[in-house]
């Protein structure tokens, strides 16, 4: 994929934020005690787990983040951080995650998505979920929309001008070669963290 352009959109999170600060506290309050206070019970498997359970929470529920440059859309999850062309998206729905749909994969982001209760209303429109949007709409939140209605608006009006500039045509074999550009790069220092605490809490159970 070509250089770093510079990111014209970053979509704030829907849920998840206040929780995932208390659990990461939680946690490192954890660890500070066992290290302040060798005597309080919490031990090497406290720690461990401490630890664990820490990095989850801030990887799920702090971490991700959906943003897009003039040309790509960038999903930062988990142990993954995916970058894809814009002109090579499908679809996109935001139901309990934001799915997108670029050639016969799907990638998806907690970073944004709906209530269980807001994912069973009437679903929109064909006019509203068709990826061409209709000029003048999609471009700003109206008034009684939800974040979740706007996201998907305007990244289908993103993925729309992007096919446009590329002169790339929905389904065609232009469209499928794009797929090839997805670059997936794996969260290297939450992979380790988690596979290093996993490990030290199972051996300190097995050999204490």
């Amino acid at each position: 994929m070509s250089a770093p352009q510079e990111y014209v959109e970053v979509f704030k999170p829907t849920s998840g934020r206040i929780l995932g600060v208390v659990g990461v506290l939680v946690c490192a309050g954890v660890v500070a005690i066992a290290l302040v206070d060798p005597g309080s019970g919490i031990g090497v498997t406290g720690i461990a787990v401490a630890v664990l359970v820490g990095v989850l929470v801030h990887g799920s529920m702090l971490k991700p983040l959906v943003r897009a440059t003039d040309d790509e859309l960038e999903l930062v999850n988990l142990f993954e951080t995916v970058r894809l062309p814009l002109a090579a998206v499908e679809s996109v729905v935001v139901r309990q995650v934001l799915a997108v749909r670029v050639g016969d994969k799907r990638y998806v982001s907690p970073a944004v998505g709906r209530t269980f209760r807001q994912a069973l209303r009437k679903p929109r429109s064909t006019r509203e979920l068709a990826m061409t949007p209709v000029p003048g709409e999609g471009l700003v939140a109206e008034e009684g929309m939800s974040y979740a209605d706007y996201v998907e608006d305007r990244l289908r009006e993103m993925a729309a001008g992007a096919r446009s500039r590329h002169r790339v045509k929905i389904a065609s074999p232009e469209q499928a070669a794009l797929a090839a550009d997805v670059v997936r790069r794996p969260a290297l220092v939450q992979i380790g963290l988690v596979v290093a605490a996993g490990l030290v809490a199972l051996l300190s159970l097995v050999l204490g």
